[in-house]
C-alpha cells in the first residue's frame, strides 16, 4: 500500500517523513475515552518487573515522592525552596528511569488486558519496548497478530505528550512496515503513551498502527 511504502522510505528521507505524517493525519481516528481501568499496585509492580528494561528498585515510590515534592510537602514551614543546584531555565524533574519503567509496565498491562497479548520478547536497549502476539485470532485479523509495543510516559503537559505521540507514530509505522516484509503473520504497531496526573491516576493514549 502507499502508506506502507511511505513508512519504509521515511526511515531515511526527511521529506517522506513529512509526507507520511500528512497522510497519517488524514487516517488517524480521534481518541475515544473508555471506562476507567483499575490496576492494583501489586499487579503494576509485577508488570514493571516483567516488561521494563529499567534497572529500578521501586519506581512507584519514586513517583509518589516526586508528586509530594512538587506539591511542596517537603518544605520546612516558613522556608521557601532554595534550589541551590538549579540553573537558569531548568526545572526540577522526576526520575526519568522511574517514569519510563512505570510507562512500560502500563503498556504491557494494557496490551494484555485490551488486546489479549502475551510477551514474546523484551528487547534491551533496542526498539521497540516489547514484542507480543495474540494466542489466537482476534478482531479482523485472519491470523495470530504480532504487536510491536512502544511506550512513552511523562509527568508533563498533555499537549507535550501528544506532540511526542505524533513523532513516535512515524517511527513505529516505519519499523512495523519493515518487519511486515520479514514475516508472513500480520504485524501491528501499538503505541501506549501514559500521562501521570497524580500518584494513583494515569491517563493513557493508545494508538494502533495497521499497515
Amino acid at each position: 500500500s502507499t502508506h506502507q511504502a511511505l513508512a519504509k522510505a521515511s526511515a531515511s528521507r526527511r521529506a517522506l517523513q513529512v509526507r507520511l505524517q500528512q497522510d497519517l493525519s488524514q487516517c488517524l481516528v480521534e481518541y475515544e475515552p473508555t471506562e476507567a481501568i483499575t490496576i492494583e499496585e501489586e499487579v503494576l509492580q509485577f508488570c514493571i518487573r516483567g516488561f521494563s528494561e529499567q534497572a529500578i528498585f521501586n519506581p512507584l515510590e519514586d513517583l509518589s515522592l516526586w508528586f509530594n515534592y512538587s506539591s511542596g510537602q517537603f518544605l520546612a514551614p516558613g522556608y521557601p525552596p532554595l534550589f541551590y543546584n538549579r540553573q537558569e531555565r531548568q526545572t526540577v524533574s522526576p526520575s526519568k528511569t522511574a517514569i519510563a519503567g512505570i510507562g512500560e509496565g502500563v503498556a504491557g498491562f494494557l496490551a494484555q488486558r485490551l488486546y489479549r497479548c502475551r510477551k514474546l520478547a523484551r528487547p534491551i536497549q533496542d526498539y521497540p519496548d516489547i514484542v507480543m502476539d495474540t494466542p489466537s485470532r482476534v478482531m479482523d485479523a485472519p491470523k495470530r497478530v504480532i504487536y510491536l509495543v512502544e511506550s512513552k510516559a511523562s509527568t508533563g503537559s498533555l499537549e507535550a505528550l501528544k506532540r511526542t505521540i505524533d513523532e513516535e507514530v512515524i517511527r513505529l509505522a516505519s519499523y512495523a512496515s519493515a518487519c511486515l516484509e520479514l514475516n508472513t503473520r500480520p504485524i501491528r504497531g501499538l503505541l501506549v503513551a501514559t500521562a501521570f496526573l497524580s500518584t494513583s491516576q494515569y491517563q493513557a493514549y493508545i494508538t494502533e498502527i495497521l499497515l
